[in-house]
């Protein structure tokens, strides 16, 4: 075992990594015991990247680091800083995603405990600080004002002996439901999973509790609030009923099976009935929305991590489907989306999913989609959750390009006056004769196919549930993705692609006859990190 001790006079302690599996651990202590730890695979030098732990809660102890593994001969090469990050570097990696948020360093996956408070949206998210692979997990915290541009804050929870800090939700508290809030303001509540840990056999559900609007946050003393049930029972994601005055949980708990619980104060749970989402499995989601923006037509819909979701009735209890199940998104990247909980200022029910998709050699490993708005509209076919992104990504808006009421003869292409690395584009095709028509974007295919039935976008592809007559897509296009909206929002593709930085054009296209592009718009962007690009 390495050991070196260091007096903490600096926020970080910054941590060179090697590539590969987490062989290695990592413990740290002050008199009383061990503070944290984790595992990591720890390098001499300067190794692959480095990564960093925030120590401002221990500023001026003296700690221990102990360290168990095989890839290091010595902790010469951790060292205290005032900046976790190198500001030369961060946000301006070759791959970094550049109007989508991913964490500073180290691994992200599902965002958790979304909410709205004192003007700002607050992401909280799976975290593995110190790889960039999956493990360790916490909850990563970042903040926005506008959805886009967002700030990276310290760690908001971090692992503890009944394990690592799985999914959950937030919840503002503001009729002070639970006893947590103060007289300075609510408590703002999570609801989250212990487990994923190889020193813990069983999954239960916990809570934590900030006071001064999501900054920091103290574990609740009673924890677990709810015991293990069966499997890996996970994800509780919570949401108020003010028809019956109490707060209404769904949790995941083995293959396709969930379960409801329904709770007076955040802190005690009963069991009031189950649901089984085929086809689908963890993170659920149920929400309310008006059908067409008619508030006096409005359905419930009860979501799974896959986008699986069924529209239905909920009564406070039971959850009640009322048609066949349906994907928002048939293939592609986008996983385990929660939505943002009250927002007194916007009635949007607005939501963000994992973007899985890995991106070489970079010291961060995955990101998020773009937050969309969600609705529901009435077709022929039924009742069908829509999805658009925010409105607030036009403030990255710089040129733009539009065109009206171009024909596109058979085997003929329209190419864009505008292109670019960051780009939006919307898109309205009249099929007319044509067996298809699409547009290339960063050298990237997405199309209609008439005789499939189906859309394209590269090598994913999405079967509509109705033939298209005309092709509407909106198109977001980043450096390593594109999420493409289709038919009114009905269908989203997140395609996990590493575009080429040489491929900028965008050009549209028909094939088998003659169609009508009655829009289309490019719009080029700016980055959305203040040192970025």
């Amino acid at each position: 075992m390495l050991r070196r001790s260091i007096t903490v006079d600096r926020q970080y302690l910054v941590l060179p990594v090697a590539k590969g599996p987490m062989s290695g651990h990592l413990r740290l202590r002050d008199e009383s015991g061990t503070v944290r730890e984790f595992d990591i695979r720890l390098a001499d030098g300067a190794g692959d990247y480095q990564v960093f732990s925030d120590l401002e809660t221990y500023r001026g102890a003296k700690l221990t680091v102990e360290y168990e593994g095989d890839t290091a001969a010595s902790l010469d090469g951790i060292f205290l800083a005032d900046e976790p990050v190198d500001p030369g570097e961060i946000y301006r990696e070759r791959l970094r995603p550049q109007f989508h948020f991913s964490s500073r360093r180290g691994w992200n996956n599902d965002p958790n405990g979304l909410f709205y408070y004192g003007g700002e949206y607050h992401l909280l998210y799976q975290h593995n600080p110190y790889s960039t692979d999956w493990g360790n997990l916490h909850w990563g915290h970042a903040v926005s004002t506008d959805l886009v541009q967002w700030t990276e804050l310290p760690v908001a929870l971090y692992p503890d002996a009944l394990g690592t800090m799985s999914t959950g939700s937030s919840v503002v508290d503001y009729e002070n439901t639970s006893g947590l809030g103060s007289d300075e303001g609510p408590a703002i509540v999570a609801v989250y999973t212990a487990g994923h840990a190889d020193w813990v056999d069983e999954f239960t559900q916990c809570v934590a509790f900030s006071t001064d609007g999501g900054r920091s946050w103290t574990k609740y003393d009673g924890n677990p609030v709810m015991g293990h049930i069966i499997g890996k029972n996970r994800d509780p994601k919570v949401i108020w009923h003010p028809e019956t005055e109490r707060w209404i949980m769904p949790l995941y708990m083995d293959q396709s099976d969930y379960a409801i619980f329904a709770s007076p104060n955040l802190l005690e749970w009963e069991h009031v009935s189950d649901f089984t989402l085929r086809g689908a499995t963890e993170c659920p989601e149920l929400f309310p929305l008006p059908v067409d923006g008619d508030e006096d037509d409005r359905r419930w819909v009860f979501w799974g991590a896959n986008s699986t979701y069924a529209v239905g009735s909920f009564d406070g209890t039971a959850f009640r489907p009322e048609q066949s199940l349906r994907m928002l998104q048939p293939d592609g990247c986008a996983y385990a989306a929660q939505t943002w909980g009250e927002n007194p200022d916007d009635d949007r029910l607005l939501q963000m999913a994992w973007f899985r998709q890995v991106m070489p050699g970079m010291p961060f490993g995955q990101f998020m989609t773009i937050p969309w708005s969600l609705g529901l509209i009435r077709r022929d076919d039924g009742i069908v959750l829509t999805a658009d992104p925010v409105q607030e990504l036009e403030v990255l808006w710089e040129e733009q390009w539009q065109e009206r009421d171009v024909e596109l003869t058979a085997g003929t292409e329209l190419e864009a006056g505008l292109g670019g690395e960051l780009l939006d584009l919307e898109v309205d095709i009249d099929l007319g004769e044509a067996d298809s028509a699409g547009v290339v974007v960063r050298g990237v295919p997405v199309w209609y196919d008439r005789s499939l039935g189906a859309l394209f976008c590269g090598s994913y592809t999405a079967l509509m549930t109705v033939p298209l007559r005309s092709l509407r897509l909106r198109i977001l296009a980043d450096r390593t993705s594109i999420e493409v909206f289709a038919d009114g929002g009905t269908t989203l593709v997140a395609a996990g692609v590493v575009l080429r930085p040489e491929d900028q054009e965008v050009r549209l296209f028909a094939r088998g006859g003659s169609a009508l592009v009655r829009k289309v718009r490019v719009s080029r962007l700016r980055t959305a990190w203040p040192f970025g690009g």
